[in-house]
């Protein structure tokens, strides 16, 4: 069965089991907030060179550089975009020469004003076959074929507030990740030859809409966890995952799971892990969004990118995920700020 049973909302608000982490506290003695943290160091994954990017302006920084260091194509898929400064780096790449095409989801307000504008620049823009109960929700930038970054950021006026994650991908994974683009640009009635994927088992691609290989891919990543599990995630309603969660849990993995507060569609779900032991908190905002979707495995293994844990993540809407296993200097870099937020949020 897909949908967890209401549970009610007392429950929901208890605390999780174990002993809490300390707050970080402020100078006057309070709970000091979440902070974001930089952007990472560059790490070796197989034959792929990945930099963890956790959302903060820096985060911007770097895509407008990767933009305005173009030199051939840019192509750019995300759901919400709404950034002027980005907008311009685009149409200023295509004023130079560059090949710019964005993939754009024709539901998302803010998206279709900066489709507007680009679209009078000159910049190729093709609307993705949205429909009901269905979103591009896919958050992806290529650029020259030589590095991508994907993940959970969107290009939104208020984005960078939020806590989340991409990871900036440079070697063959580039070439899986240019594939999905392609694919979409095909969906999109775009006459394109799809190339078959690489083999790439450093940086593992997964999408839904074509296929259904994100849900496979966090159910294996959940089952596989022998120490420990922790996810911090936007919404949370699947059954089968928090099943899965459970079972970890029960088989002796520490599991640690950090839910944005807003999404009350989680509470069963939180209700639930809570029923089991699951230590379960939710993010402590100052207004921001724990956008995140994101799991780390064993503190080695990472599962993210744009696929909220729910039956639309999973099998309706457009989604785009990667895996980075058996890479505890990566994994470092998201536990870093997963340690940060679940200790502010105690």
């Amino acid at each position: 069965m897909r949908a967890l049973a209401s549970i009610a909302l007392s429950a929901v608000l208890m605390a999780g089991c174990g002993q809490p982490t300390p707050a970080r506290l402020g100078p006057d003695g309070s709970v000091a907030p979440p902070r974001l943290l930089s952007p990472a160091s560059p790490v070796a994954s197989g034959a792929d060179v990945v930099t963890v990017l956790r959302s903060g302006e820096p985060t911007f920084t770097e895509l407008r550089r990767l933009i305005d260091e173009a030199r051939r194509t840019v192509d750019v898929e995300v759901y919400e975009f709404g950034r002027a400064d980005l907008a311009s780096s685009l149409a200023a790449a295509h004023g130079r020469g560059v090949a710019v095409t964005m993939i754009a989801d024709p539901s998302e307000l803010a998206t279709v004003a900066t489709a507007q504008t680009l679209r009078a620049s000159g910049v190729d823009v093709v609307d993705y076959p949205v429909r009901a109960r269905m979103i591009d929700h896919v958050k992806l930038l290529v650029v020259d074929g030589v590095v991508a970054a994907v993940g959970g950021i969107n290009w939104g006026a208020r984005s960078a507030a939020n806590h989340d994650f991409d990871v900036e991908v440079r070697g063959p994974a580039v070439a899986n990740l240019g594939r999905v683009f392609v694919r979409d640009l095909v969906t999109c009635g775009r006459p394109a030859v799809v190339p078959e994927a690489l083999l790439d088992p450093a940086v593992v691609v997964g999408a839904t809409l074509p296929g259904a290989e994100i849900l496979p891919m966090v159910l294996g990543a959940i089952d596989g966890a022998r120490r420990s599990l922790d996810v911090a995630m936007y919404t949370l309603t699947d059954a089968q995952v928090v099943a899965a969660m459970e079972g970890a849990l029960a088989r002796g993995v520490a599991v640690r799971v950090l839910l944005d507060p807003a999404q009350r569609a989680s509470d069963p779900s939180a209700a639930s892990l809570r029923a089991h032991g699951v230590a379960v908190r939710l993010y402590r905002s100052a207004g921001e969004k724990l956008h995140a979707k994101a799991a780390i495995v064993d503190g080695s293994t990472v599962v993210m990118g744009s696929a909220n844990w729910t039956v639309s993540g999973f099998e309706h809407n457009h989604e785009l995920d990667v895996t980075i296993p058996a890479n505890p200097r990566l994994a470092s870099s998201f536990t870093e700020q997963f340690d940060s937020d679940w200790t502010a949020s105690g």
